[in-house]
This record gives structure tokens, sequence and C-alpha cells, in this order.
């Protein structure tokens, strides 16, 4: 072959888009091209419905490749996963904003419920996919998280992703202990035990609410306007609540919505165009036979 001819087939072969995508996975991309199918495969099909052959399919590489990388799907799903914690993270540190401890609770759960809605198939890569291959304890978030030492990659990666779980949990207790200072719910953030766990029991009404809606067993306009409804129908009514109950003894007089809340919420409801559009949802899969 003369050499015109070899240096054509030269250029031919580096113009090649499958050449030029697996030089490129060669060099550092595969790992997050891995992450973003097993996001796009979570949510077409749902959590733990695919392999890492699967991945590999949907990406365009051979099943070998990303051995390079991740030693095993958990892997790869553990580094998303955190991923999505440390996003989560920096929303919470922004949260909490309003005149007065009513709208500051509103604006955390509509932080909250907007990240889910934005980033569905993350939420559930974060919240319901379990690791395969490495034992997972029943969490407790007001205590520390003790693990033990890593035997290999995977469970370093899984590790990894538990205490970024934690710490963003630790940063919404910070934050809403704060936010909640001098609101009728002050009692109930301290001392820092009874803090972690008033947090928690929040935190267990916030992540209800966007469960239900990730399972497609709740309206999308529970989340519509930030969260306004689901804030009006549940969380606002056990702050309230609480509240009362933590009030001096004597007569008690329950607290009332602020004003600050009520204007941020009249004007949400008076602007029909406002809020996240509604994402496309993929109809339920019928299980089963069908009911007679």
């Amino acid at each position: 072959m003369s050499n015109t001819a070899v240096r054509h087939s030269a250029r031919v072969q580096a113009a090649a888009p499958g050449t030029q995508q697996r030089r490129r996975y060669h060099h550092g991309d595969l790992p997050r091209a891995l992450i973003d199918a097993a996001l796009t495969l979570t949510l077409k099909q749902g959590p733990g419905s695919y392999t890492l052959t699967d991945l590999c399919r949907v990406v365009g590489v051979s099943a070998t490749a990303p051995y390079r990388h991740f030693e095993s799907l958990d892997q790869v799903l553990a580094e998303g996963a955190r991923e999505g914690f440390v996003q989560l993270d920096e929303k919470i540190a922004g949260s909490f904003r309003g005149a007065d401890w009513q709208a500051q609770l509103a604006s955390c759960l509509g932080d909250y419920l907007v990240f889910i809605r934005t980033n569905p198939a993350r939420a559930m890569i974060m919240f319901q996919t379990r690791a395969q291959t490495v034992a997972e304890p029943h969490f407790n978030p007001t205590l520390p998280l003790d693990l033990p030492a890593p035997r290999n990659a995977t469970e370093a990666a899984v590790y990894g992703c538990w205490r970024a779980g934690f710490a963003t949990f630790a940063r919404y207790a910070e934050v809403l202990a704060r936010a909640l200072a001098d609101s009728p719910l002050a009692p109930a953030m301290a001392p820092q035990p009874r803090a972690l766990e008033t947090a928690l029991a929040l935190y267990t009404i916030m992540h209800g609410v966007a469960a239900q809606w990730l399972q497609r067993a709740l309206p999308d306009d529970w989340l519509d306007r930030d969260g306004h409804k689901a804030f009006e129908m549940i969380v606002l009514p056990w702050a309230l609540g609480m509240a009362a109950q933590l009030s001096p003894p004597g007569p008690r007089t329950q607290p009332q919505v602020s004003l600050a809340l009520k204007k941020t919420t009249d004007a949400a409801t008076s602007d029909s165009d406002s809020g996240l559009a509604s994402p496309t949802r993929r109809p339920a899969r019928r299980r089963g036979r069908e009911a007679r």
C-alpha cells in the first residue's frame, strides 16, 4: 500500500464516530457515560431493572470496558447517588428563606421537592436502589455513622455514598435549627438529640411526599408551585400542632398561619403559570390479571 493510501486510511479511521467515542472513554469519559446511562435506564425502566452489560450497550462499548473504572454495577450506582447527595446538600444550604419560620419551612420543602422533581432518576438511585453486593444496615441519621474499613472499590463507593447522605442530613438539621431558633418550635430544637429527632421527623414527612410522587401515587399538583399544596396539607398542620403542644402552660392560643407565608401562598396561587412544568409521566404498567 502506498504512503498516500496509508495516510488516507488513518484519516478515515480517526474520523469514525465509534473510534472517537472509544478514544474519549479511554481518556476518562467512560465513568461519566456509564453513570448517565444508569440515570437514563432508571428513568425509562425503573431502579434495579438493568445490569452493567446493559449500560455498556447503551453507551456503545464492550462488556469489559467498564472494568477499567468500575468493578461492579453497585459501584456505578453508588457514585451516581453520591453525586446526587452532593447536589442536594448544595440545595439545602440555600434553603429556609423567608421573613419568618413558616415561610422558611415552606422554602425548605419547596427546594427539596424541586430537586426530586427535576432529578427523578437521580432520586430513584439515591433512595430506591439497594446495593446488591454490600449489606445495608438499618440507618439512624440521628446517630454517628460507624462503618468498617472497605474491602474493595465497591464497598468504598457505597460507604462514600452513605456518608454523603448522612452529611446532607446533618446540613439540613443544622440549617433547620437556625431557622427555628426564634420560633414556637424552638423548644423542639434543643438539646441536640431532640433537634435531630425533630429534623428527622420533618425530613420523613418531606421525603414521604417525594417518595409517593416517585411511585406515581401522588398527583403532580402536590409538587406544583414549589410544593405549596404539600406544605399546606401536611407540613404546616404538623408544625402548627407541634408549636401548640410546645407552648407554655396556661391558656393556649392556636398558632396562626403567618402573614409572610400567606402572601407567598396567595402570590403563587394567583400565578397559574408559575412553578415547574409537569414532566412526561409514563403510564403505570399493569401487573397481574385485570380486575374482573
